[in-house]
C-alpha cells in the first residue's frame, strides 16, 4: 500500500495525466514538462516519505516486543513532557508572547503535540489505577503513576497556553474516546474513577492557567472572523485542486500554487499563508485524488491494526487504545490545522504508529524481516545523502550547486551569491546562467526563480531574455508580496530597458502594494533607493498619482 501511494505521488513528475503537463512548462520551451509545478520539492518530499518509512520500520521492529514497545513509548512520553515543561518556561520568561508555540512555529501545531501527550499520559495513569484495583490513594500511588499524572498536567497546561480552539476541542474528544474505551476494557468502577479523575485534572488545569483560559475565550469571540478567513483559504485552494484533481500539483508545491492563484481580492488573506489549514485539502491539492485515497487506505489499515490490538488487555492494549484516540485527535484537528505537515511531528507520529501496530511474536505473527529492512534503509540513506549534502553545505554558506542532485533552493542560493558580486567575469556569468536555467527547469512556476533569471540576464546584457524572464516572474506570481521589493527594484533600475507590457505588470503590483498597510512609506523608501534616474522618477510619479487617487476617494461624498 505504501509503495502504491509512493508511485501515485511520484507520478506527478511525468506529463501523463488527464490534463497533460501543467501549462507553465511552456515557458521552458523544451522537454515534455510534468504534471507538478515544482519537481525539486516533489523529489525532496518523496525522500522524506521514504525516510518516514524507515522510521516506521525501525519502530515496528522495536514494537514486536511488548516490553520494548512500552519502554519506547514511556521514554518518549517523558522526553516530550520535559520538552513541554521547557516550552512553558521559555514562553513565560523569554518569549512572553500571547500563545505558546514550543519552537513549532504555530501554536496550533504545538496544540496537537500537547494534546497527544495528554492522551498517552492519561492512558498510562489509567493503567496504573487499574493495577491498584481502581483505588486512587495518593500515599500508595506508584512512581510511574505519579510521573504520568504529572506529565498529563504539564501537557494540559501547555495545551491551554496554546489557546488553540480546535486543538483543545480535539483533545477533549480524544480523551472521551480513550476513557470510554478504557471503561469498556477495564470495568465500570475503574471507568468512573478515571472519568472523575480526568475531569478533576482538567478543572485544576483551567484554574492554574486562567490567563490562557481567558485568551482562549477571547479567541472564541473572534471565531466568526477566523472562519471567514479559513473559508476564503479553502475556497481558493479548492478551486486550485479542481485544476489538477487526479495527481495534484506535486508534494510540497503549496507555496508555489498559493502564489499562482493569488488575486487582488484574495491577497489580504493569502499573501503569507504557509498551508491550507486543512490536512485533507492540502493532500488533495498536492497529491491528487489517487495518492490521497492510497494514503488514507494505508492510514486506516494501520489504525485498524492498532484498534484490534486495543481489544487486548494489559498495557499493550491501553497503548493501542491511546494510539487510536490520538489519531482521532490528529484527524479532527487536521480539519483546521497542518500539524501533520510539520516534519518533526511527522517523525514522532510515524514512530508511535509503527511501534503500536507491530504484532508481538507471542501472537504467532512472523517476526519482522530485519535484513530487508536494513537493506531498504541503507539504500534510502545513501540516496538521501546525495540530495541532502548540497542542502547542508548551502545552509553553512557552502556551494555545491555543481552537484547533479542540488535542489532548487541550493541553486537559488548559489545564483544570489554570484549576483551580489555584480561581476563582469564571463565565466561566472556563464555559471550563473547555467544554474538559473537549472532552477527554472525544476520549478517554472516560481516567481523567484524567474526573477533570478531576469537579474542574471540583465547582468549579462541580454535585454530581450531579461524582459522575457521578468514577464514570466510577473505572470506566475503577479502579487507575491515577498518578491515585491526585490522585483520592483530590479525593474525600476532597468526601467528604460523594459517593454511596455512588463512595465504595466510592474506598476500593477506597485499600485496594489501601495494600497496595503504601510504601502506609501515602503514605496517612498524604495523610490529613494533607486539609482537609475528614469526608474526613480517613474516610481515617484506612480506614488504621487496613487496619493492623489486616495485623497480624491476620501474627499468624494459618501
Amino acid at each position: 500500500m505504501f509503495l502504491g501511494m509512493l508511485v501515485a505521488a511520484a507520478w506527478a513528475l511525468t506529463p501523463f495525466g488527464p490534463g497533460g503537463p501543467h501549462p507553465v512548462w511552456a515557458y521552458i520551451g523544451k522537454g515534455a514538462g510534468s504534471i507538478t509545478v515544482d519537481r525539486s520539492s516533489l523529489v525532496l518530499n518523496l525522500f522524506r516519505l521514504l525516510g518516514l518509512a524507515c522510521l516506521f520500520n525501525a519502530a515496528w521492529i522495536i514494537g514486536a516486543s511488548e516490553t520494548r514497545r512500552r519502554t519506547l513509548i514511556w521514554w518518549m512520553l517523558l522526553a516530550l513532557s520535559a520538552f513541554a515543561a521547557l516550552a512553558i518556561v521559555d514562553h513565560v520568561t523569554l518569549r512572553s508572547g500571547r500563545r505558546l508555540t514550543a519552537t513549532l512555529l504555530s501554536p496550533n501545531s504545538a496544540a496537537t503535540l500537547m494534546g497527544i501527550g495528554v492522551v498517552f499520559a492519561v492512558a498510562f495513569f489509567s493503567q496504573a489505577l487499574h493495577r491498584t484495583g481502581g483505588r486512587l490513594r495518593l500515599e500508595r500511588m506508584s512512581f510511574d503513576a505519579s510521573l504520568s499524572l504529572g506529565a498529563a498536567a504539564v501537557f494540559a497546561v501547555a495545551l491551554a497556553m496554546t489557546a488553540s480552539r480546535a486543538g483543545i476541542f480535539a483533545t477533549v474528544v480524544a480523551l472521551a474516546v480513550l476513557l470510554t474505551w478504557q471503561v469498556l476494557a477495564q470495568g465500570r468502577k475503574l471507568g468512573a474513577v478515571a472519568i472523575i479523575g480526568g475531569a478533576a485534572a482538567l478543572l485544576v488545569v483551567i484554574g492554574v492557567a486562567m490567563r490562557s483560559a481567558d485568551l482562549t475565550a477571547a479567541r472564541l469571540e473572534n471565531l466568526e472572523g477566523d472562519l471567514v478567513v479559513r473559508r476564503a483559504i479553502f475556497d481558493a485552494h479548492w478551486q486550485a485542486f479542481q485544476g489538477s484533481p487526479w495527481f495534484g500539483f506535486g508534494l510540497g508545491s503549496f507555496p508555489v500554487v498559493n502564489q499562482l492563484i493569488i488575486t487582488s481580492e484574495t491577497l489580504r488573506i493569502l499573501f503569507d499563508v504557509r498551508a491550507t489549514h486543512n490536512l485533507y485539502l492540502q493532500w488533495l491539492e498536492e497529491g491528487g485524488i489517487v495518492a490521497t485515497v492510497l494514503m488514507a487506505a494505508w492510514a486506516l489499515a494501520a489504525l485498524w491494526r492498532a484498534a484490534r490490538e486495543g481489544l487486548q488487555p494489559g498495557t499493550a492494549g491501553a497503548l493501542a487504545r491511546a494510539t487510536v484516540a490520538a489519531a482521532v485527535l490528529v484527524l479532527i484537528h487536521g480539519l483546521s490545522d497542518f500539524a501533520v505537515q510539520v516534519p518533526a511531528l511527522q517523525a514522532l507520529f510515524v514512530v508511535g504508529l509503527g511501534a503500536v501496530t507491530a504484532a508481538p511474536p507471542s501472537r504467532r505473527a512472523p517476526p519482522p524481516n530485519t535484513v530487508s529492512g536494513f537493506v531498504f534503509a541503507g539504500g534510502v540513506l545513501f540516496v538521501s545523502l546525495l540530495f541532502a549534502t548540497p542542502l547542508v553545505a548551502s545552509r553553512f554558506d557552502g556551494d555545491m550547486a555543481w552537484a547533479p542532485t542540488a535542489s532548487a533552493e541550493v541553486l537559488a542560493s548559489s545564483v544570489e551569491k554570484d549576483l551580489a558580486r555584480e561581476t563582469k567575469d564571463p565565466d561566472i556569468q556563464k555559471r550563473m546562467l547555467a544554474r538559473a536555467e537549472r532552477e527554472v527547469a525544476l520549478r517554472p512556476a516560481s516567481g523567484g526563480a524567474w526573477l533570478r533569471m531576469a537579474a542574471v540576464q540583465f547582468q549579462r546584457g541580454d535585454v530581450d531574455a531579461a524582459n522575457a524572464a521578468l514577464d514570466h516572474s510577473l505572470s506566475v506570481a503577479p502579487l507575491q508580496t515577498s518578491l515585491f521589493e526585490s522585483r520592483a527594484r530590479l525593474a525600476y533600475e532597468h526601467w528604460p530597458l523594459l517593454t511596455p507590457a512588463v512595465r504595466q505588470q510592474v506598476m500593477y503590483q506597485a499600485r496594489t502594494e501601495f494600497a496595503r498597510g504601510r504601502g506609501p512609506r515602503r514605496l517612498t523608501a524604495l523610490a529613494n533607493s533607486i539609482r537609475d534616474p528614469a526608474g526613480r522618477i517613474g516610481l515617484a510619479f506612480l506614488i504621487v498619482s496613487e496619493r492623489a487617487k486616495q485623497q480624491q476617494a476620501k474627499a468624494a461624498p459618501q
